[in-house]
């Protein structure tokens, strides 16, 4: 019994954890659509740069006032980006998400999301009920 039961549990478990993941993505991408702002920003730092650790650059718009939160190695700050360096970066002007390089474009996770969902309620609708019939034999 204990072997099924883990099995009942760890699918809903692996596809709410995506779940969660992909919804998060779709909503920085939503804000970014949404309110982002396309601006030249000077590279004034980069941290991690020559470690294993995700490198991220510090921006800042041409009129000085600085881009928070910082650019990610995997959002535009890879390799060879250098301080004194200019990017054209999509920023949230809240600060809320951060920001993405001239090669983000806004993706659609729609599917997924209803995918997952759909995933996510009909295998813990189905674990349950196995679970309550395992209960009553």
């Amino acid at each position: 019994m204990q072997r099924t039961l883990a099995w009942q549990l760890l699918i809903p478990l692996v596809t709410g954890i995506v779940l969660a993941f992909v919804s998060q993505g779709a909503g920085g991408d939503s804000a970014l659509e949404e309110r982002g702002r396309w601006v030249s920003a000077k590279v004034v730092a980069v941290e991690n740069e020559n470690s294993t650790k995700t490198a991220q650059c510090t921006l800042q718009k041409t009129n000085g006032q600085a881009i928070e939160p910082e650019l990610e190695e995997t959002h535009g700050c890879e390799d060879g980006v250098e301080r004194g360096d200019t990017l054209r970066v999509r920023y949230d002007p809240e600060g809320v998400v951060g920001p993405e390089d001239e090669s983000w474009e806004p993706g659609s996770s729609v599917g997924m999301i209803a995918v997952l969902a759909a995933l996510f309620v009909g295998f813990g609708t189905w674990g349950c009920m196995r679970m309550s019939r395992q209960g009553r034999e």
